[in-house]
Protein backbone atom coordinates (compact mmCIF):
# COMPACT_ATOMS: atom_id res chain seq x y z
CA UNK A 1 0.00 0.00 0.00
CA UNK A 2 2.68 2.65 0.31
CA UNK A 3 3.02 3.23 -3.21
CA UNK A 4 0.08 5.56 -2.94
CA UNK A 5 1.69 7.77 -0.75
CA UNK A 6 4.44 10.50 -0.14
CA UNK A 7 6.54 9.93 3.19
CA UNK A 8 8.32 12.99 4.78
CA UNK A 9 10.15 12.98 8.37
CA UNK A 10 7.51 14.72 10.64
CA UNK A 11 9.68 14.54 13.41
CA UNK A 12 12.47 17.07 12.40
CA UNK A 13 10.36 19.42 10.63
CA UNK A 14 10.33 22.80 12.38
CA UNK A 15 7.97 25.30 10.90
CA UNK A 16 10.55 28.49 11.54
CA UNK A 17 12.50 26.62 9.12
CA UNK A 18 10.30 25.41 6.63
CA UNK A 19 10.76 26.72 2.86
CA UNK A 20 9.15 25.35 -0.39
CA UNK A 21 6.15 23.04 -0.10
CA UNK A 22 6.10 23.51 3.51
CA UNK A 23 6.67 27.43 3.73
CA UNK A 24 3.29 28.16 5.46
CA UNK A 25 3.44 24.62 8.32
CA UNK A 26 3.32 25.27 11.78
CA UNK A 27 3.79 21.66 13.47
CA UNK A 28 5.40 20.79 16.54
CA UNK A 29 8.80 19.16 16.21
CA UNK A 30 10.44 16.32 17.60
CA UNK A 31 7.43 14.96 18.86
CA UNK A 32 7.74 11.01 19.34
CA UNK A 33 5.07 8.46 19.03
CA UNK A 34 4.42 4.77 19.50
CA UNK A 35 1.69 2.52 18.72
CA UNK A 36 -1.10 1.16 20.47
CA UNK A 37 -1.09 -2.64 21.77
CA UNK A 38 -4.67 -2.97 22.40
CA UNK A 39 -7.78 -2.03 19.92
CA UNK A 40 -9.14 0.42 22.79
CA UNK A 41 -6.23 2.08 23.88
CA UNK A 42 -5.90 4.94 21.35
CA UNK A 43 -7.18 7.61 24.56
CA UNK A 44 -4.29 6.48 27.01
CA UNK A 45 -1.61 6.27 24.58
CA UNK A 46 -2.33 9.72 23.57
CA UNK A 47 -2.16 10.94 26.76
CA UNK A 48 1.09 9.28 27.27
CA UNK A 49 2.58 10.81 24.10
CA UNK A 50 1.18 14.15 24.89
CA UNK A 51 3.00 14.02 28.69
CA UNK A 52 6.43 12.75 27.47
CA UNK A 53 6.09 15.89 24.50
CA UNK A 54 5.85 18.04 27.87
CA UNK A 55 8.64 16.56 29.09
CA UNK A 56 7.10 14.32 31.73
CA UNK A 57 8.06 10.33 31.78
CA UNK A 58 6.01 9.75 34.71
CA UNK A 59 4.30 7.26 31.83
CA UNK A 60 5.91 5.54 29.35
CA UNK A 61 4.76 3.33 26.71
CA UNK A 62 5.23 0.81 28.96
CA UNK A 63 2.21 2.45 31.10
CA UNK A 64 -0.83 1.85 28.44
CA UNK A 65 -2.48 -0.84 30.17
CA UNK A 66 -2.11 1.38 33.43
CA UNK A 67 -3.47 4.24 32.60
CA UNK A 68 -6.21 2.18 30.63
CA UNK A 69 -6.87 1.51 34.25
CA UNK A 70 -6.63 4.88 35.54
CA UNK A 71 -9.19 6.52 32.38
CA UNK A 72 -11.18 3.69 33.45
CA UNK A 73 -11.33 2.19 29.80
CA UNK A 74 -13.71 -0.17 28.65
CA UNK A 75 -13.49 -2.77 26.23
CA UNK A 76 -13.92 -2.52 22.39
CA UNK A 77 -15.74 -1.10 21.06
CA UNK A 78 -16.31 1.70 23.92
CA UNK A 79 -12.81 2.91 24.83
CA UNK A 80 -12.27 6.00 26.90
CA UNK A 81 -15.10 8.31 27.58
CA UNK A 82 -13.64 11.87 27.47
CA UNK A 83 -14.71 12.64 30.46
CA UNK A 84 -12.31 10.39 31.64
CA UNK A 85 -9.35 11.84 29.68
CA UNK A 86 -9.66 15.18 31.38
CA UNK A 87 -9.82 13.32 34.83
CA UNK A 88 -6.52 11.58 34.07
CA UNK A 89 -4.93 14.99 33.44
CA UNK A 90 -6.22 16.78 36.40
CA UNK A 91 -4.64 13.31 38.50
CA UNK A 92 -1.35 13.81 36.78
CA UNK A 93 -0.94 17.52 37.72
CA UNK A 94 0.99 18.29 40.75
CA UNK A 95 3.60 20.14 42.42
CA UNK A 96 6.35 19.94 39.77
CA UNK A 97 3.74 18.95 36.76
CA UNK A 98 0.78 21.63 36.40
CA UNK A 99 -1.78 20.94 34.27
CA UNK A 100 -4.67 23.29 33.59
CA UNK A 101 -6.63 21.11 31.02
CA UNK A 102 -9.33 22.97 28.28
CA UNK A 103 -11.41 20.25 26.68
CA UNK A 104 -14.76 20.60 24.74
CA UNK A 105 -16.96 19.62 27.66
CA UNK A 106 -16.77 23.09 29.01
CA UNK A 107 -16.00 24.99 26.22
CA UNK A 108 -18.53 27.46 25.20
CA UNK A 109 -21.14 26.22 22.21
CA UNK A 110 -23.14 28.10 19.84
CA UNK A 111 -27.39 27.10 19.68
CA UNK A 112 -26.53 24.35 18.09
CA UNK A 113 -23.93 22.66 20.21
CA UNK A 114 -21.17 23.47 18.45
CA UNK A 115 -18.01 24.38 19.91
CA UNK A 116 -16.77 26.13 16.45
CA UNK A 117 -19.31 26.94 14.21
CA UNK A 118 -17.25 27.94 10.91
CA UNK A 119 -14.27 25.59 9.88
CA UNK A 120 -12.39 29.01 9.94
CA UNK A 121 -12.73 29.51 13.64
CA UNK A 122 -11.54 25.90 14.05
CA UNK A 123 -8.31 26.74 11.52
CA UNK A 124 -7.92 29.44 14.18
CA UNK A 125 -8.48 27.47 17.26
CA UNK A 126 -5.72 24.93 15.92
CA UNK A 127 -3.20 27.42 15.00
CA UNK A 128 -3.08 29.31 18.27
CA UNK A 129 -2.57 26.27 20.16
CA UNK A 130 -0.20 24.76 18.67
CA UNK A 131 2.05 28.09 18.03
CA UNK A 132 1.95 28.19 21.70
CA UNK A 133 3.46 24.96 21.69
CA UNK A 134 0.43 22.94 22.70
CA UNK A 135 -0.60 19.60 21.62
CA UNK A 136 -3.91 18.99 20.85
CA UNK A 137 -6.28 15.48 21.38
CA UNK A 138 -9.38 15.15 19.56
CA UNK A 139 -11.55 12.26 19.01
CA UNK A 140 -13.62 11.33 16.15
CA UNK A 141 -15.42 8.75 13.78
CA UNK A 142 -12.07 7.36 12.17
CA UNK A 143 -12.93 3.51 13.01
CA UNK A 144 -16.20 4.56 15.05
CA UNK A 145 -14.69 6.79 17.48
CA UNK A 146 -10.85 7.03 18.04
CA UNK A 147 -8.12 9.33 19.49
CA UNK A 148 -5.59 10.96 17.82
CA UNK A 149 -3.27 14.31 18.31
CA UNK A 150 -3.11 17.25 15.98
CA UNK A 151 0.31 18.41 16.19
CA UNK A 152 0.75 20.40 12.14
CA UNK A 153 -1.22 22.50 10.53
CA UNK A 154 -0.42 23.25 6.93
CA UNK A 155 -1.85 25.97 5.11
CA UNK A 156 -1.94 24.70 1.36
CA UNK A 157 -4.14 27.02 -0.35
CA UNK A 158 -5.65 30.63 0.15
CA UNK A 159 -9.01 29.38 0.37
CA UNK A 160 -8.03 26.78 2.70
CA UNK A 161 -10.09 24.01 0.99
CA UNK A 162 -6.27 22.18 0.60
CA UNK A 163 -4.70 22.62 3.76
CA UNK A 164 -3.73 19.81 5.79
CA UNK A 165 -3.97 18.34 8.94
CA UNK A 166 -0.82 17.03 10.94
CA UNK A 167 -1.62 13.89 13.47
CA UNK A 168 0.52 11.53 15.82
CA UNK A 169 -1.87 8.75 15.55
CA UNK A 170 -1.41 5.05 17.91
CA UNK A 171 -3.10 3.03 15.20
CA UNK A 172 -1.34 4.07 12.28
CA UNK A 173 -1.83 0.99 9.91
CA UNK A 174 -3.05 2.61 6.38
CA UNK A 175 -0.70 4.57 4.85
CA UNK A 176 2.45 2.17 3.90
CA UNK A 177 4.79 3.32 7.21
CA UNK A 178 3.89 2.43 10.08
CA UNK A 179 5.65 5.82 11.60
CA UNK A 180 2.95 7.32 13.95
CA UNK A 181 2.42 10.07 11.61
CA UNK A 182 -0.65 10.94 9.32
CA UNK A 183 -2.74 13.70 7.61
CA UNK A 184 -5.95 14.65 6.77
CA UNK A 185 -7.20 17.25 4.69
CA UNK A 186 -8.71 19.86 7.53
CA UNK A 187 -11.93 20.73 6.13
CA UNK A 188 -13.18 17.51 5.93
CA UNK A 189 -11.63 16.00 9.39
CA UNK A 190 -14.01 19.17 10.68
CA UNK A 191 -16.77 18.05 9.07
CA UNK A 192 -16.50 14.22 10.42
CA UNK A 193 -15.47 15.86 14.01
CA UNK A 194 -17.72 13.79 15.82
CA UNK A 195 -18.04 10.21 17.74
CA UNK A 196 -20.61 7.24 16.77
CA UNK A 197 -20.64 5.52 20.07
CA UNK A 198 -18.00 5.66 22.43
CA UNK A 199 -18.22 8.76 24.10
CA UNK A 200 -21.21 9.98 26.46
CA UNK A 201 -23.51 11.56 24.05
CA UNK A 202 -23.01 14.84 25.51
CA UNK A 203 -19.56 14.94 24.77
CA UNK A 204 -20.06 13.53 21.43
CA UNK A 205 -19.48 16.96 19.01
CA UNK A 206 -16.38 18.11 18.28
CA UNK A 207 -14.35 16.40 21.08
CA UNK A 208 -10.95 17.96 22.32
CA UNK A 209 -8.85 18.06 25.11
CA UNK A 210 -5.42 20.50 25.49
Amino acid sequence: MGKYYKHYNYYDLKDSETVGEFSRLTILDNFKTFQQRKNNTCAPCCAIMMLNYLGDYRCTDKDEMRVARMMKTRAYPYGTDLKNVVDFFHQMSDDEYKYTCISSIEYKRDKNGLCFSTFKRFKNFILDNLKSGYPILVENVDYGGHYKIIIGYDCVSENAEEDMLIFVDPSDLNDGLNDGYTTFPAERFFYMWFDDHCLSEEHRRQPFVI
